[in-house]
């Protein structure tokens, strides 16, 4: 009586972990609350189903063991492995359950392989199920012909969820190819069930048909040979119609991570690019360069187009005012200036990633001019810029190597379009190096990125070797990624009256640079993007690509150089804005080493506590450029020299509260240092908001802090407070 009802404890629990996992499974349901206390449930209900089969281990080191107990044994080990870590690292990000647990793991690792274990758990389950399922249907009596056709239906429903398992991007998943679950949260709720139940189906399907295999691999030889077939054709039936309908349904458009082109490169380790996709130096000039420098730029014929944006163009900015320019013929290196390159003309190597084929970057605008000098020098042609303590005079008369205009940059990056990037659709990860995750019109398509043009893909989080993608139509790579592009301009409104060969503004506290970087959003490579810094701020992914003229220009023009100063000493203020509580974990690491007074930024209708929803709302406030209400602002910060303003990066960019309390006072004369916090992208184009909207401050050394800081924020923040001259207790 007892082994009975122990019999049933253990059905009834393998029924509701079953069932449980399909909760589990339908996130976009049953929504992060819910879907936490499910995985507290699971773990608990997996610990009460080995407390029952617990002789099951002690039968681990017992008898013989045949091909089926060494494939339920190793499915087994997988399942309860894949479930324990999926369950580990859900605690660690758990804001609801568990909160005291969130972050025990490092956050990033924590979600990414609680997504991958996730699914190889509910893929495991399917299989567990399907290694059971002839020994449970061993008492039932079928007749040949309902076995077929009961056998069939089941191959036909199995293609069905083989195919639902590659167009819902699972692979992507379980590989590791995306930290990021990508749900479509206007499905209905049956639907999102019946497609994780045809899923399970599948692999529940593959598990029999094993089972089958072996058990018709053990039978008597006269029927060996007919269950075998017979097994192997109901596997291949249904792997046939799930590839069918992939192909029918336009499976490639699905999944793009899977169906890359694989002549796509995606080198990271900054060795040479292979194939034909970037041609050498000589190749470039031997067929475009007709002067006789010799170092392979690429011959630019002038004329008009459209600079900036229209304003149908999603995510544009209020500074991309479209309007006619004229430029005239110049030369551009068809390559992002090499590491190498750099190195053999100033002697220094300032890159974070090191490899002679990368891009050099870490450089600042006045680097970028110094080296453009220098290389002249190098090449015996004449330098176009004397650098003094009054800042930098550009003889545009000069035949020596310089940096492009904006309007040369833009002219150049274009080629002749006029959609927001240069290959007339958008870029995916194998177009181009930058945030792959992220494509353009990412955010307001988080849960439903099967409508995008560009679907998510690789995030290298490092700069490639140049060359390494598709070439324009007028010659050129990595106009769009890779590392921002220095240019000459002073950054501010257009002058549209100014429209033949413009050198911007004729004033201002910030350079111009353009194409976005590896770790920038798709929205931040467009073509017509303007991002803007200090003439020495140096980044990770900010570099060099330098022209020279093809006709003598007249005049000279001067960029009278505000070069950062620091002040030392003076009031300090910590400002920051913090949701997860990373930024406010920061903010108060700062405040114990410096003992300066602290503001948090709160709002009066504040942000959802649901990660989804604040997700939409974050980007809805940056699409519309909100201003959201801050509650209890300070009267004045006049008696702060310095503000430490801190963080997170959202949608790669300043959460708008940031916005809002840089534009409630007047910065001028004020050091504001950044400290950002963020889950891979660094500061992204935070550092440009805060230029933009705050130009009469000077610019700190920011301090990227990856989630919480871990066990080195201590002493990262000591060494963050040192470089800006901010004094510690």
């Amino acid at each position: 009586m007892q082994t009975k009802r122990k019999n049933v404890i253990k059905k009834v629990t393998d029924v509701l972990m079953t069932v449980l996992l399909l909760c589990l499974m339908a996130y976009q349901v049953t929504g992060e609350t819910l879907h936490e206390f499910g995985g507290i449930a699971m773990t608990i209900l997996l610990i009460v189903h080995h407390i029952l089969n617990f002789r099951w281990y002690k039968s681990l080191f017992k008898g013989k063991y045949n091909a089926y107990r060494v494939v339920t044994v190793a499915v087994n080990t997988l399942l309860l492995a894949s479930i324990a870590l999926t369950a580990l690292c859900g605690m660690a990000m758990s804001a609801h359950a568990v909160p005291f647990l969130y972050g025990m793991f490092p956050v990033s690792f924590a979600r990414r392989f609680h997504l991958a274990m996730s699914f190889w758990s509910f893929i495991l389950m399917g299989l567990h199920l399907g290694l059971h399922i002839p020994a449970m249907t061993a008492g039932f009596k079928w007749n040949g012909k309902i076995k077929t056709a009961a056998a069939a239906i089941f191959a036909v429903v199995s293609g069905i969820g083989f195919r639902l398992f590659v167009k819902n991007g699972i692979p992507d998943y379980i590989f590791f190819r995306t930290p990021f679950a990508f749900f479509d949260y206007e499905k209905a709720a049956a639907l999102v069930f019946l497609e994780n139940l045809l899923i399970l189906t599948a692999f529940a399907f593959l598990g029999a048909s094993i089972a089958s295999l072996i058990k018709a691999a053990r039978a008597e030889n006269g029927d060996k040979k007919t269950k075998t077939l017979f097994s192997v054709c109901l596997v291949l039936l249904s792997l046939l119609i799930g590839a069918a309908l992939i192909i029918c349904t336009g499976g490639k458009n699905e999944a793009s991570p899977l169906w890359s082109d694989p002549t796509a490169q995606t080198q990271t380790d900054g060795s040479e690019a292979p194939g034909d996709t970037a041609a050498t130096s000589a190749d470039v000039k031997d067929r475009t360069d007709p002067s006789n420098a010799g170092d392979g730029f690429i011959l630019l014929e002038g004329g008009a187009f459209m600079m900036g944006s229209p304003e149908s163009e999603n995510w544009r900015v209020n500074d991309e005012t479209r309007h006619k320019v004229t430029v005239s013929s110049f030369y551009i290196d068809p390559y992002e200036t090499t590491q190498k390159e750099y190195a053999r003309i100033t002697g220094a190597n300032p890159g974070s990633f090191k490899g002679d084929g990368l891009p050099v970057e870490g450089v600042s605008w006045l680097d970028a001019i110094l080296y453009a000098n220098a290389k002249s020098a190098d090449a015996g042609l004449t330098p176009c810029y004397t650098v003094g303590d009054d800042g930098v005079v550009w003889d545009r008369s000069a035949n020596g190597y310089r940096l492009p205009t904006e309007a040369e940059w833009e002219y150049a990056c274009r080629n002749g379009t006029e959609t927001p990037f240069n290959t007339e659709r958008s870029l995916d990860a194998d177009d181009a190096n930058f945030y792959g995750h992220y494509p353009y019109e990412i955010e307001e398509n988080y849960f439903n990125d099967s409508v995008l043009e560009a679907r998510p893909g690789v995030y290298r989080q490092t700069t490639v070797s140049v060359g390494s993608f598709y070439k324009s139509a007028w010659g050129l790579y990595d106009m769009h990624g890779n590392v921002n592009e220095w240019c000459w301009d002073y950054y501010g409104a257009y002058d549209e009256s100014d429209t033949v060969d413009p050198t911007g503004a004729p004033s201002g506290t910030r350079h111009v640079y353009r194409g976005g970087g590896w770790n920038d959003f798709g929205k931040n490579m467009r073509s017509a993007y303007r991002a803007a810094g200090q003439s020495d701020m140096k980044a990770a992914n900010l570099g060099i690509r330098l022209v020279r003229n093809a006709v003598a220009l007249a005049g000279t023009v001067t960029a009278v150089e505000k070069f950062k100063t620091v002040p030392k000493g003076g009031k300090t203020l910590i400002v920051f804005f913090s949701r997860s509580g990373n930024t406010r974990g920061a903010a108060r690491e700062i405040q114990k080493q410096t003992g300066a007074d602290m503001f948090e930024i709160t709002l009066v209708h504040p942000y959802s506590s649901n990660y989804n929803t604040v997700l939409m709302e974050a980007q809805e406030d940056q699409h519309k450029q909100a201003r959201p209400e801050i509650k209890d602002m300070p009267a004045s910060i006049d008696g702060y020299d310095t503000i430490l303003l801190g963080y997170p990066n959202w949608w790669a960019s300043i959460p708008m509260p940031i916005a809002m309390f840089l534009e409630s006072y007047d910065f001028s004369g004020k050091t504001i240092v950044p400290f950002c916090s963020h889950g891979g992208g660094r500061f992204g184009q935070s550092l440009t908001a805060i230029a933009k909207l705050a130009p009469d401050a000077v610019i700190g050394e920011g301090l990227s802090i990856h989630y919480s800081g871990g066990s080195s924020l201590s002493d990262d923040v000591s060494a963050w407070l040192d470089t800006n001259g901010i004094k510690r207790k």
